[in-house]
């Protein structure tokens, strides 16, 4: 039988008169309430964190592939037909696609703009989930010879892109490698024509930088025949993306530069990461100032319980059975109160989830109306060892009173 265990238990939950233990309950019910609001605040701030990092993920699923290839030096490279087959026969690749990138100058009508041309393949639609953002006209980038494009929503708004008007057309113009004339500037570019007939949203960074074309008119706008300057790549589901990229790495050496998806947006997922990480910091200095409250509430508590730890100690009782007392004590106001936190903010994260109740101010433009979330059981138990080590904290100096007080 653990003695001290069970003293510290009969302490918590006894109830008897007297003025000493009204003002340990007042403490002791402050300390419980800072714990439930600490590990609470902590929960929901973290599943907020998962919930936009999820949002922002299934946004670029739309527009970026699981895994990307790039050449290591160079903005376009010519693959080597063998090698490109050995990647489509690896273990877990679906489908995969080339593509041609290069800035540009657009005009529509009047408005000028610059932007990123994407030429892809036919296999694009397949890697990307392009199909699903389209917010006006169609998704076609080619009809038997005939060439679309399919213009970010941004871009689209700075042009006044009308999918509808058959009459007007973009306007693209790529500069020729080498070439500079000042007497006459347009020498110096390379151009082409195209109907824009639909208009994609996915997110702000890619709606404002990216119009979509076919592969064969991007190749042929840059004179680069059987050039490209990625390789995406769509994997199954049941197979990680860090799997496939090491054997695309073996195959492909150090000649190219092999990305997953978060790779792709490192930039992003660091800044999201920092911040949450910060956040959590930020909350556990609050949760730990809150949980001080707990050593006043034990202090007060083994003042009170002298004369019993003197009744013990001529039962036997030791040292440091009396100091663990009151570790016990302190503890359990952290794993009480920090389960109760857990539990009122994973039920307030389900009902969020699935109503929304708790909308986000002037989001007319943005993709949903409600603050996102997403509960992670590895959030839950890193709450709960976070308030148990709290726990564990403030009860090393009540416990050592204890151990100075005690008469054995």
């Amino acid at each position: 039988m653990n003695l001290p265990f069970n003293i510290a238990r009969r302490y918590f939950f006894s109830r008897k008169s007297g003025g000493s233990f009204n003002l340990i309950s007042i403490i002791s019910g402050i300390s419980l309430l800072g714990y439930i609001v600490g590990a609470g605040s902590l929960l929901l701030v973290l599943s907020v964190f998962n919930g936009f990092e999820s949002l922002f993920i299934n946004m670029y699923n739309k527009f970026d592939s699981d895994i990307k290839i790039v050449a290591a030096k160079g903005k376009s490279f010519e693959i080597n037909q063998a090698v490109y087959g050995r990647i489509k026969n690896i273990e877990g690749v679906i489908i995969v696609s080339k593509t041609l990138e290069e800035n540009a100058l657009l005009k529509y009508g009047e408005r000028q703009n610059i932007a990123t041309i994407k030429g892809v393949d036919e296999n694009y639609k397949s890697v990307a989930e392009v199909d699903s953002s389209i917010v006006a006209g169609v998704s076609m980038l080619q009809s038997g010879d005939t060439n679309f494009a399919i213009v970010g929503q941004g871009i689209a708004y700075q042009l006044s892109v009308d999918p509808e008007d058959v009459f007007n057309r973009l306007g693209i113009y790529v500069p020729k490698p080498g070439v500079v004339d000042a007497l006459n500037p347009e020498e110096a570019f390379s151009h082409a024509i195209i109907s824009p007939v639909g208009i994609f949203g996915v997110q702000e960074e890619v709606d404002n930088k990216y119009v979509i074309v076919p592969l064969r008119f991007m190749q042929k706008l840059l004179n680069l025949d059987n050039k490209i300057s990625s390789i995406d790549i769509k994997i199954s589901k049941d197979k990680s993306m860090d799997e496939v990229k090491t054997e695309i790495e073996k195959i492909l050496g150090e000649q190219f530069i092999v990305q997953n998806r978060f790779e792709q947006r490192e930039a992003f997922f660091k800044i999201e990461r920092t911040e949450k990480q910060v956040s959590y910091l930020i909350l556990l200095f609050i949760l730990f100032v809150s949980a001080s409250n707990t050593i006043g509430s034990l202090y007060i508590l083994v003042i009170e319980k002298k004369r019993d730890l003197q009744i013990l100690s001529s039962m036997g009782l030791t040292k440091e059975q009396a100091a663990s007392i009151f570790k016990y004590e302190g503890i359990f106001l952290a794993v009480i109160g920090g389960l109760v936190g857990l539990i009122l903010a994973a039920t307030l994260c389900i009902l969020q989830e699935k109503y929304g109740i708790i909308k986000i101010a002037g989001t007319e433009s943005f993709a949903i109306d409600h603050y996102p979330v997403k509960l992670k059981i590895s959030d839950m138990f890193l709450v709960f060892i976070t308030v148990f080590i709290l726990g564990w904290i403030t009860s090393i100096y009540p416990a050592r009173k204890a151990k100075q007080l005690f008469l054995g």
